[in-house]
């Protein structure tokens, strides 16, 4: 059997709307977690009231550390006003085990650098503490009075991650597994390539 020790982050796909969370395998339980800022940068898990029956829920591994679980639940198809069908019906999501950053950079020396990431075809740069919103979005959030879209550098038990904020409210963590000043290695993408080197 492989190694459940530690904290998994649960990964986001692109129709999940919910808050970045955590679990930890505590003998016979997945145990819940979210997040909160414990102070400056540093964050904090805090166990919600959800926990599951690890008998209940099947899993397998991607790879070492990442574990797929798979759930049963329902899916509701509306025929019309009137009719609807509901069916019983399995859903997975992915986890990815968080371990403590390699880099020989400080926390401020990381934040001040500058990287560019591709994952699918999509162009990702990771600068912090700018926004990430066009300008023609910038003004129309400050005229509707939001934030808009953020990333800012933020850490959990040792390991870094590139926290994008929409409207002040964390809402994606991409893990950065090393980094030093010429490259970064980021985790917690949905699809292959689970990891991707940011220049």
């Amino acid at each position: 059997m492989k190694n459940l020790n530690g904290t998994w982050l649960k990964i986001k796909t692109g129709d999940d709307y919910g808050l970045p969370e955590f679990i930890e395998f505590n003998d016979d339980q997945i145990i819940h977690f979210e997040l909160e800022l414990k102070s400056g940068k540093e964050l904090l898990k805090v166990r919600t009231e959800w926990s599951e029956k690890r008998t209940e829920a099947k899993y397998t591994f991607v790879n070492d550390n990442r574990i797929r679980i798979s759930r049963m639940g329902k899916t509701h198809t509306v025929l019309n006003e009137t009719e609807f069908i509901i069916e019983d019906a399995e859903f997975w999501t992915d986890y990815e085990r968080i371990e403590e950053t390699k880099t020989e950079l400080e926390f401020d020396e990381i934040e001040k650098l500058e990287f560019n990431a591709e994952w699918n075809g999509e162009k990702i740069p990771i600068v912090f503490n700018k926004y990430l919103d066009s300008t023609t979005i910038q003004e129309i959030n400050k005229k509707l009075k939001k934030e808009g879209r953020k990333l800012l550098l933020e850490s959990l038990q040792g390991t870094y991650f590139a926290s994008i904020y929409d409207n002040g409210e964390r809402r994606t963590l991409i893990g950065i597994k090393e980094v030093d000043n010429q490259k970064a290695v980021l985790f917690g993408f949905p699809e292959k390539p689970y990891e991707v080197i940011a220049n």
